[in-house]
């Protein structure tokens, strides 16, 4: 069997030597002879070691600080640490014990305990990890299964209320996108990520109350009389006390609190001229005051049995002139910063937007089933490998043979982009290549979830990238660019919450060659480099010939 491998980091090339002829029968031991070279090993081959031997006093880079570095970016995930130390202080110990470190050794060395101490840390920690990853699979398991329950009571009462069945998704994206703006603008609400998460969820039960009305009323077409409106109003009510009449313990759950308060207030108004309590500005919880937002904007831009739907623009102007009632003053400011993008992103959801694509999509590989085993194994062994031919394996886009079999010579590209990652020398060199792939793959999944199925995204080199469009409109290129350069500018890798990304966009705009469009856009890519985190556009005039001015 392999060797697990250790990695001993001790200035001390005698204790080095000490520890090795203890190990090396048993291990695969390698050195490091301070601690800023174990940084450097760790940083390109930690997911290699199963320990790390740490000793306390060392130049450049003390074991402290090689402890706190690996807690703060969390390799101890990776690795047991190992402190080892003549000096065995209760301070020393307990400091190493609060900066993560596993077991303490102290000098000097016995053979049958260090063999013994090591043997058990790293079986207690391998016990330690598969009980952790058996708790998030449950974890994620569980809040699959919230989120289905949730959908598909949601979409009862969408049915019986003769609703597209986009609107509880509409309402859902509508409120991710609303929150996340409003942290941005203020520090009313210090809302985290895991908060955001748990309204947006609880936003699919704001309407639960309306299973009590009766379909006469729910699916009337025309005008609601007073009495009629009056117990239709009762829906927000009926609905929170739904919740709070689960048992006690279920009560008490984050979800159901915050989804009662939805409920039962998403229909207050910020004057207090709503109902059912006349509740007026912050007296709102801000979970029902998004929610509230969300509601009005995709009512309005949704078609219903009793009205036609308004477009983008008439939804704005009637939410911000108060026909809809009265909203918090930075809540309409927020909706108006993520309008474009609210736009381009419930048009692709909308029922004519998914059937005018079927077709185009049909003769696309699939990404997000490409190697779902169910339709892979039906393809023939050729067809698989060309498939595979045309991948990248890192980031599971497009790669450059794709493209340069697939686009060179082509003359009715309508639009295409050219992106780099900005600062991806600096991610490599300080955070080690692990890290940069990690960063590559999430950038590549990101723009693919910001662009159309029908859109090519392939990795064209190293950290670039480019994207051709088809049929796109004009005023739609330019949000969408903007929206990819915001999704990565807010991307948060798990577990490295300190690394910020951002790219630099080009893009080139007008029916012409593969050749033409390309240059541009990456003439385009290198000007929005100079300040970073920018999208520039060329858009060529209809009889521009060629590029040599860009």
């Amino acid at each position: 069997m392999e060797k697990q491998k250790i990695l001993i980091a001790d200035d001390s090339e005698m204790n080095r030597a000490l520890l090795i002829d203890i190990l090396e029968e048993q291990y695969d031991v390698a050195e490091a002879e301070n601690g800023v070279e174990a940084i450097s090993i760790l940083s390109r081959h930690r997911t290699d070691y199963s320990l790390l031997l740490l000793d306390i006093m060392m130049p450049v880079m003390d074991g402290f600080e090689v402890l706190a570095y690996i807690n703060k970016y969390h390799w101890n995930d990776t690795f047991a640490v190992i402190m080892i130390s003549a000096d065995d202080s209760p301070a020393n110990i307990k400091r190493a014990y609060d900066l993560g470190a596993f077991d303490y050794i102290s000098r000097p060395f016995d053979s049958t305990i260090v063999q013994r101490r090591i043997s058990n840390t790293m079986f207690l920690y391998a016990r330690q990890q598969r009980l952790e990853k058996i708790i998030a699979e449950q974890f994620h398991e569980q809040e699959n299964n919230n989120r289905l329950m949730i959908s598909i009571l949601s979409h009862i009462v969408e049915f019986r209320n003769g609703e597209s069945g986009l609107h509880v998704l509409h309402v859902n994206t509508i409120t991710k996108y609303l929150l996340k703006q409003l942290v941005q603008c203020t520090d009313q609400y210090p809302l985290s990520k895991a908060e955001i998460s748990l309204i947006s969820t609880a936003s699919a039960l704001h309407d639960i109350g309306k299973i009590s009305i009766s379909d006469e009323i729910l699916n009337k077409p025309g005008r609601l009389t007073a009495e009629e409106f009056e117990v239709m109003k009762t829906h927000s009510m009926v609905g929170a006390n739904m919740l709070l009449e689960l048992p006690i313990e279920q009560q008490e759950a984050p979800l159901v609190k915050v989804a009662s308060e939805i409920c039962r207030w998403h229909h207050e108004r910020y004057d207090g001229s709503g109902y059912p309590d006349g509740l007026k500005g912050d007296e709102i919880p801000i979970a029902a005051q998004v929610v509230a937002l969300a509601d009005v904007y995709d009512a309005l831009t949704s078609e219903r049995c009793y009205k036609k739907a308004y477009s983008h623009k008439e939804a704005l102007k009637m939410i911000l002139e108060g026909q809809c009632g009265v909203f918090n003053p930075t809540l309409l400011l927020c909706l108006q910063e993520i309008a474009d993008t609210l736009e381009s992103e419930l048009m692709e959801t909308s029922p004519e937007q998914e059937t005018k694509n079927i077709q185009d999509i049909r003769n696309k590989i699939d990404y997000d089933r490409l190697f779902s085993y169910e339709k892979y194994a039906f393809l023939s062994c050729k067809q698989r490998h060309l498939q595979l031919l045309y991948i990248d394996s890192l980031t599971s886009v497009y790669n450059r043979r794709y493209y340069d079999e697939h686009f060179q010579g082509s003359d009715d590209i309508q639009a295409m982009a050219v992106i780099d990652v900005d600062n991806f020398k600096h991610i490599n060199d300080n955070h080690g290549h692990d890290i940069g792939d990690i960063v590559l793959q999430s950038i590549a999944q990101t723009v693919l979830s910001c662009v159309r199925k029908t859109d090519a995204v392939i990795r064209y080199g190293g950290d670039e990238f480019v994207i051709i469009f088809f049929n796109i409109p004009q005023d739609i290129f330019g949000k969408k660019l903007e929206r990819i350069r915001n999704s990565v500018d807010s991307l948060i890798i798990d577990d490295h919450p300190e690394l910020h990304m951002s790219v630099s966009i080009g893009g080139a705009y007008g029916i012409g060659t593969i050749k033409k469009l390309f240059k541009a856009a990456d003439n385009m890519m290198y000007q929005s480099k100079k300040a970073k985190n920018q999208v520039t556009i060329y858009y060529f005039d209809r009889n521009e010939d060629n590029t040599d001015n860009i």
